[in-house]
């Protein structure tokens, strides 16, 4: 079978528990022209022993020191030279087939950039739902700040990744979607409505944890990258909408973690940018938010004292 070399790259911190079956799945593909780089970023729990078994089925592979996932990913694209780029982390997979379908999709149609498809949900290896994939549509995108492409299920022209890469190697978890605002206006995509990838949820993920620095990079994704040179002059009538999403995605993320002040800034932030942005949920935490912090903080120390006092059972009217 001929057709276009497919580059895949692998960024891994420490995950040996999932690392095993994620390169599997890569290297499993029906489709015979992969060039496959894992780049590893400073695990220390056994990574490198996984990568190691399959070390002369790679094109390259390496262990840096922890630089972080956009700075693993932009090195491992370096050592690429594929006409057809992806990567998949090393918590999720490739669904059989998966390859065949992008190349298929991608045909002879230079124009078309990006070809995306659904996710398979997986928790606990069990399948818990789909993660669907969205429309194409690059002033929604702009305007909503919302995602419609299931990284793990999309891949993308190399022209597309000289037109909008490399990734920003300041971000900790939205370099993707800055990516993806940068290429909207060179060219099309194409959305497949089948799954093509699974997704894993488990607590070390950074899509379920909570974490400070989400809220961190949603703050400097509104306050750098909406206001910047890199924007899409296209779009540029969005980014106030867009710019305030992120905002209330930061104040969110803040508020969750207990952090009201910050998210109180940040509520009042897109309430300045874009007032049309907020949702009801977002209304009644901003007015939850003008509570003070220590207030916050010591009731929601005394209800997990409450839920972990001795005697107390979560199961309710069993008799």
């Amino acid at each position: 079978m001929s057709g276009p070399l497919v580059s895949i790259v692998t960024p891994s911190y420490n995950q040996a528990a999932f690392l095993e079956e994620t390169m599997l799945s890569v290297l499993e593909q029906d489709y015979p022209r992969i060039e496959y780089v894992v780049v590893d970023d400073g695990s220390t729990d056994g990574s490198v022993d996984v990568i190691g078994r399959y070390a002369d089925r790679l094109a390259w592979w390496t262990q840096q020191e922890n630089a972080g996932q956009p700075a693993a990913l932009n090195r491992g694209f370096a050592h690429t030279t594929g006409e057809l780029l992806a990567f998949v982390n090393s918590d999720d997979t490739l669904l059989p087939g998966a390859l065949s379908a992008f190349v298929e999709a991608f045909g002879d149609d230079r124009d078309l950039l990006l070809v995306y498809g659904d996710a398979l949900t997986r928790q606990d290896d069990r399948e818990i739902g789909t993660l669907r994939a969205r429309d194409w549509d690059p002033h929604e995108l702009a305007r909503t700040g919302a995602n419609p492409v299931p990284q793990q299920a999309s891949m993308w022209r190399r022209e597309a990744w000289e037109l909008a890469g490399p990734f920003d190697e300041r971000s900790f978890f939205f370099f993707e979607y800055e990516f993806l605002v940068r290429l909207a206006m060179h060219g099309r995509a194409k959305r497949l409505q089948r799954p093509l990838a699974t997704f894993r949820l488990h607590p070390a993920s950074k899509t379920v944890e909570p974490s400070v620095a989400k809220a961190e990079d949603a703050v400097r994704l509104a306050e750098t990258f909406f206001t910047g040179p890199k924007f899409p002059p296209e779009l540029r009538r969005h980014a106030r909408r867009g710019r305030a999403s992120y905002h209330l995605r930061a104040a969110l993320v803040y508020y969750r973690a207990a952090h009201v002040a910050r998210a109180r800034r940040q509520f009042l932030r897109a309430l300045r940018v874009a007032p049309l942005a907020f949702s009801r949920l977002h209304l009644l935490l901003f007015v939850k938010s003008l509570v003070p912090e220590r207030v916050v903080r010591r009731r929601r120390a005394s209800r997990s004292a409450h839920r972990r006092a001795p005697g107390r059972s979560s199961s309710r009217g069993r008799g």
